[in-house]
C-alpha cells in the first residue's frame, strides 16, 4: 500500500474530485514526480500529455510513465508534430539578415523575434512597434523583422525552434489545430517560456496540472516566466514541503536561511533517510568556473563527470580566445566577438583586446571567460591542451562538475558550493544587487545546496 503525506494526499483528493488547473509548488526532492505518476494512475483517463521546456525532464517522464497512456513529449517536439515545417530548423544569425544596417541593429532584430516568439502575443505588427519604441528607423525595424517571420511562415526560410512554439500557438488560437486529451502535465512550470503556458492553456483537456516550485525558477536570463504567478488567478495553487532527499540538519539550514534572506513564509523539511548515494557534486554559478575545476582536478590527476559536452563548456573561453586573434570563432552564437575585435582595433583607449572586452561589453558570460584565460594565462596553462584534456578524461561517475542550472532536478550525497555561487549569494544578501538579481541569485543558492543528501560543504548556511 503506498503512503502519501497530508499534502500528497491533498492534492490527489482535488485532482480526483476536481477539473480546471491544478498547480503544485513542490519544494526539492519533495516528490512531485512520484505523485505526478500516482495522479494518472488514479484517474479514469485513455490520453494525456506529459510535457516541458527541457528535454532531459521528458526523458524521464517516458520511464516514469511507461505503461500508462501519457504522451511524453518536449514542447517543441509538440510544436514540431502539428507545424510539419517544410525546411529543416536552423538558428538565425545576424549572417541571415540581408539588409545593410549596423551589427547593434541586426542584433536588436534577432532580440525582436527571438522575444516575440516566446511571447504570449498574437500579433506580431503590434509587438514589433512596441518592441523597437525609440528606436530612430522604429517602422523600417519593424518591417524588417516581420519579413523574417513571414519568410518563415512562408517555408522560403528555416524556421528556428522558437518560430515552432509561436506557430502551435497561434494555429491553437485561430482553431486550425485542436489538440484534445484527458489530462495535460507541464513539469518545471516555474521556468517556461510565455508561449508555453498559452499552449498549455489552449489544449483542451479537462484536467491540467502545473508541477514546480517558484523558488527554483532560475532562468529569467533565458527571456522565461514562472507560471505560478502567471495562473496564480486561474489555478488553484498546493504545496509539498516534505523533502526525501535532504537530511533533517541540511534541510534545517536551508530553511533558516532562506526564511531570512528570501521569504519568512519559506517550509523546508528534511528526513530521516536523506541520499546516501555516494555520488558528490561540485555546484557552480558558471561555466568558466567549471573550466577552473577541471584544470585544478585534472592537475591533481583526479577524473570527473560533467553533465554537458566539453565544448559547450569551454565554449566562450575559447570564442574570446579566436576573437582575439581575429579568427571566426566556430560557434554561430559568438560570432559578433570578430566584430567586436575590429572595434578594438578602431579605438586606443585599452591596451588589449581582454580589457576592451572586460569594459565595454556588457556580457557576463564572455567576461567570466576573460577572467578565466587571465588566469591561465600567468599560470602558464594552455586553454585548447586543457580543452584536449577535458575531452580525453576518463569519467568518475561518483564525482560531478556542474552549474546550478544544468544539475537542477538531481542529488548527491554531497554538494560542494563553488565560490562564484558563494560570492553572488552574499552579494544579494549584502544588497549589492538589484531586486531581480538578488531573486534569482538567491534562489539559485537554495536549488543548489537542496541538491544535498548529508554533506553540504563550503556554503554560506
Amino acid at each position: 500500500m503506498v503512503r502519501y503525506t497530508g499534502e500528497q494526499a491533498d492534492t490527489l483528493d482535488h485532482m480526483v474530485q476536481n477539473d480546471g488547473i491544478t498547480l503544485v509548488e513542490a519544494g526539492a526532492g519533495t516528490g512531485k514526480s512520484f505523485m505526478s505518476r500516482q495522479i494518472v494512475q488514479e484517474l479514469p483517463i485513455k490520453s494525456g500529455i506529459y510535457t516541458a521546456f527541457n528535454k532531459a525532464i521528458v526523458e524521464e517522464g517516458v520511464v516514469r510513465f511507461s505503461g500508462t497512456p501519457i504522451q511524453c513529449k518536449t514542447l517543441h517536439a509538440l510544436a514540431y508534430k502539428y507545424v510539419m515545417p517544410k525546411l529543416d530548423i536552423k538558428s538565425f544569425s545576424y549572417k541571415c539578415i540581408t539588409e545593410k544596417i549596423t551589427y547593434s541593429e541586426k542584433r536588436k532584430i534577432i532580440d525582436g523575434l527571438d522575444t516575440f516568439f516566446v511571447s504570449a502575443s498574437t500579433c506580431m505588427y503590434d509587438y514589433f512597434t512596441e518592441f523597437f519604441v525609440g528606436h530612430p528607423r522604429l517602422d523600417y525595424m519593424a518591417k524588417i523583422a516581420t519579413k523574417y517571420v513571414q519568410a518563415m511562415a512562408d517555408g522560403e526560410m528555416s524556421p528556428t525552434f522558437n518560430f515552432l512554439l509561436k506557430s502551435l500557438h497561434l494555429m491553437l488560437v485561430e482553431g486550425t489545430v485542436e489538440i484534445k486529451v484527458d489530462i495535460v502535465i507541464l513539469d518545471e512550470i516555474n521556468d517556461v517560456t510565455a508561449v508555453s503556458l498559452e499552449i498549455f492553456k489552449l489544449i483542451k483537456a479537462p484536467k491540467k496540472l502545473g508541477l514546480g516550485e517558484t523558488n527554483q525558477a532560475i532562468y529569467e536570463f533565458l527571456n522565461l516566466v514562472n507560471g505560478f504567478e502567471v495562473l496564480k488567478d486561474e489555478a488553484t495553487t498546493l504545496k509539498f514541503t516534505q523533502s526525501y532527499r535532504c537530511s533533517v540538519d541540511v534541510a534545517q539550514r536551508i530553511e533558516n536561511k532562506m526564511r531570512k534572506v528570501m521569504s519568512s513564509d519559506f517550509r523546508f523539511k528534511g528526513t530521516e533517510k536523506p541520499v546516501t548515494n555516494g555520488k558528490t557534486l561540485y555546484c557552480t554559478l558558471t561555466n568558466a568556473m567549471i573550466v577552473d575545476k577541471i584544470q585544478k582536478r585534472l592537475a591533481e590527476s583526479k577524473s570527473f563527470t560533467l553533465l554537458r559536452k566539453p565544448s559547450d563548456i569551454f565554449a566562450a573561453p575559447l570564442a574570446v580566445l579566436s576573437a582575439s586573434t581575429g579568427k571566426r570563432p566556430y560557434q554561430s552564437k559568438y560570432e559578433f566577438l570578430v566584430d567586436v575585435f575590429e572595434e578594438y582595433k578602431a579605438q586606443s583607449k585599452h591596451k588589449t583586446y581582454f580589457k576592451f572586452l572586460l569594459n565595454e561589453v556588457n556580457d557576463e558570460e564572455i567576461n567570466n571567460a576573460v577572467k578565466l584565460l587571465q588566469r591561465l594565462s600567468s599560470e602558464g596553462i594552455n586553454l585548447y591542451s586543457l580543452y584536449k584534456s577535458a575531452k580525453e578524461a576518463k569519467p568518475d561517475k561518483n564525482y560531478t562538475i556542474s552549474t546550478v542550472f544544468t544539475s537542477k532536478g538531481l542529488e548527491f550525497e554531497t554538494v560542494y558550493i563553488a565560490d562564484d555561487l558563494n560570492t553572488r549569494f552574499n552579494a544579494a544578501c549584502n544588497g549589492e544587487l538589484s531586486d531581480e538579481e538578488a531573486i534569482t541569485a538567491m534562489r539559485c543558492y537554495y536549488v543548489a545546496t537542496s541538491r544535498c543528501g548529508v554533506n553540504l560543504q563550503n556554503s554560506l548556511l
